[in-house]
């Protein structure tokens, strides 16, 4: 063969698999392949939604996550399934309503080994998983561990839980880990009790107030009030908002500071990015004062969830319908084109992102951190405009306090939403154990501090 028809024959070849290659390997219009995207997940912990600017709230916490939801996907009405932390936390990284992962901070058990993890899965898929967590009920020993090369949770005093400290430790690990594709999961208690912000953050919200109380809402505090110990006025219950709005403005700045950062690294465009929380806060919406998980009312469980895509995908859109914290792991999943647990009990939500309802009725059925009996105050279940919680029914179309109970004018409503509560706490139980969390000194002194443990 001559050089003349060698090369005649080899350079169409050549080019056709030069095609292949880039099709492989260069961004489309629909973003980098799966198998180049990284994930970030972010919980921030007792963040309740109607306190965000892009959420609607009044004033200006969040003007860096406000901007960052143009590039992302914000839905309106996310609901957690609990509204303690160790389970909501579970629920999001299994699928799984508390009752049937098992994981309780109140009963310190354990989530089970048997369930597999968003980070199992993403593992096996060939990514490096780490963590950097305030610890506390998400310490080791409760099992949400599973599945992570690193899990690093804070051991220090509680002026150390800054959503800084957690940002500064995930730069330092990506300086030295971003030669493969990872998932990170980060979480903070900066905006969960004590609310001790810096002066400057305070002044935003609160340069006017002469009341009794100090420029901090200890745990303390908030536990004299709440045993009527200590009477405050509206100014005084203003005063303890603004302490908490002043820390989501300073968890706010160590956002950006995260974002720019990759930006700086041309890491923001190929990197899956999930913003949200556990579970919200009470501030004498129903009588209790700057805490939670002692109901199930929507100012505990209404959360931000807020999703940027590869190469920003899906931009400013926004999702109106009912989704669930159980979710986010079938979302992510689906959106890597990876294997998916056969055990979700969520849905994926790019059918709603892509502006399809999906084929079945979605209920958020949430739990509290308790012995979960068939009584209604152990747990809630609502759909788009109904919830029945502590065998009140609440029509959240002309009602979103949950102020009225309308079960008289509504019973078979009331009924179906019982029905179908109670046989899906039935079902499932597969991985439910009495496996014990053993907590070291450090971490139970952690835990007081927090509140948790008295």
């Amino acid at each position: 063969m001559t050089r003349r028809k060698f090369y005649a024959i080899s350079l169409p070849i050549a080019l056709v698999f030069l095609l292949i290659l880039s099709f492989l390997l260069i961004t489309t219009k629909n973003g980098r392949r799966s198998a180049d995207l990284n994930v970030i997940l972010i919980s921030i912990d007792t963040l309740r939604a109607d306190h965000l600017s892009c959420y609607g709230y009044s004033k200006p916490t969040t003007p860096n996550i406000d901007d960052f939801s143009q590039d992302a996907v914000l839905f309106k009405r996310c609901i957690a399934q609990s509204s303690s932390t160790l389970q909501s936390h579970a629920s999001m990284l299994t699928s799984l309503v508390p009752l049937h992962h098992g994981a309780s901070f109140a009963k310190k058990k354990a989530l089970p080994k048997g369930i597999q993890t968003l980070a199992e899965l993403l593992k096996e898929k060939g990514f490096k998983t780490v963590s950097f967590n305030d610890g506390g009920q998400l310490a080791p020993a409760f099992g949400l561990n599973q599945g992570f090369d690193v899990y690093r949770s804070t051991k220090k005093n509680f002026d150390e839980f800054t959503f800084t400290h957690i940002v500064t430790q995930s730069i330092n690990w990506i300086e030295e880990n971003s030669d493969r594709n990872f998932f990170m999961f980060l979480h903070t208690y900066e905006t969960h009790t004590p609310y001790t912000p810096q002066e400057k953050y305070l002044e935003l919200f609160d340069q006017n107030y002469a009341g009794k109380l100090p420029a901090y809402t200890s745990e303390g505090i908030a536990q004299k009030i709440n045993r009527g110990d200590l009477a405050i006025t509206e100014e005084d219950r203003q005063h303890i908002v603004h302490t908490y709005d002043a820390e989501i403005k300073s968890m706010d700045e160590s956002f950006q500071t995260l974002i720019d950062y990759l930006r700086k690294k041309k890491l923001y465009e190929r990197t899956i990015i999930i913003f949200t929380s556990d579970h919200g806060e009470e501030f004498n919406d129903h009588g209790i004062m700057a805490s939670h998980s002692h109901t199930l009312f929507n100012e505990l469980l209404h959360i931000p969830l807020i999703v940027k895509f590869g190469n920003s995908k899906f931009a400013s859109r926004q999702v109106e319908e009912l989704v669930r914290s159980i979710d986010i792991m079938p979302t992510i999943l689906d959106t890597l084109n990876t294997k998916q647990s056969p055990y979700m009990e969520g849905i994926s939500l790019m059918p709603l992102i892509k502006g399809r309802r999906p084929k079945i009725d979605t209920y958020a059925i949430s739990e509290r951190d308790m012995e979960i009996t068939l009584r209604n105050e152990c747990w809630s279940i609502m759909n788009e405009r109904w919830k029945l919680y502590n065998s009140r029914l609440y029509d959240l179309k002309s009602d979103a306090e949950e102020k009225i109970d309308v079960s008289d004018m509504h019973m078979n409503i009331k009924k179906s939403l019982r029905k179908r509560a109670i046989r899906f706490l039935q079902a499932n139980r597969t991985f439910y154990t009495d496996k014990k969390a053993k907590l070291d000194k450090k971490e139970k002194e952690l835990l007081k501090a927090l509140g948790y443990i008295k």
